[in-house]
């Protein structure tokens, strides 16, 4: 949604950076690996139409997708949706130079904010899955994904570019707290979805354990 505007003309030197700053923000982050997403899980949901479910190259293609989802692009798209608008509502200058969102329509933040939270709960939702027997494995990836990126908005940060504004407002014990929080969310919104699968799919697979 944001990457085709292009602000690098905007007079504003805090406009025309998101040029580059943009790359950086989490929200393209989930939605460049949503991309990447789409095409396995078509193609697992093609062969699984074929009844080539148990083959070899499937298994392991559908556990790339369930594992793409369930560690990083479920948690990570609902808390980076439900930060954002906890943010907007407060203060959108804490998100970014509030000059910048004159490039975006109204229907924007929906779009990128709120429409692929709705879309990662359906897949949770309409997608049968079980509990693995050890989350462990899908926990370290999303820990993994978040040092990654808080390791990018750090050294972005000492080399210039902020990507979030509320970096250069909060103290650093604020920071460290949301950071904290951050984590926090992340691991609720991963348990979340565990629950949920066990609500959905935990009847459906007893069931047919038992015929």
């Amino acid at each position: 949604m944001i990457l085709p505007i292009d602000m690098s003309q905007d007079e504003d030197p805090r406009v025309s950076v998101y040029i580059r700053v943009r790359w950086k923000l989490l929200t393209c982050w989930f939605n460049l690996l949503s991309i990447a997403y789409q095409p396995i899980a078509l193609y697992c949901d093609w062969k699984e139409k074929r009844g080539e479910w148990d083959h070899v190259n499937v298994k392991k293609w559908r556990k790339i997708r369930d594992y793409m989802m369930t560690s990083i692009l479920f948690p990570t798209t609902m808390y980076s949706d439900f930060f954002f608008w906890r943010m907007w509502f407060k203060n959108p200058a804490l998100i970014a130079p509030v000059a910048i969102f004159k490039y975006l329509p109204s229907w924007a933040q929906h779009s990128l904010h709120t429409v692929s939270g709705v879309m990662v709960m359906l897949d949770i939702l309409t997608l049968p899955r079980k509990r693995p027997k050890s989350i462990l494995p899908g926990l370290m990836g999303l820990v993994g994904f978040c040092c990654l990126y808080s390791t990018i908005l750090v050294t972005s940060y000492y080399s210039g570019e902020v990507v979030y504004s509320f970096l250069d407002m909060f103290s650093r014990s604020q920071l460290f707290l949301l950071g904290l929080l951050a984590f926090t969310e992340h691991f609720f919104f991963f348990t979340l979805q565990w629950c949920i699968v066990d609500l959905v799919w935990g009847k459906t697979q007893t069931a047919e354990k038992k015929d």
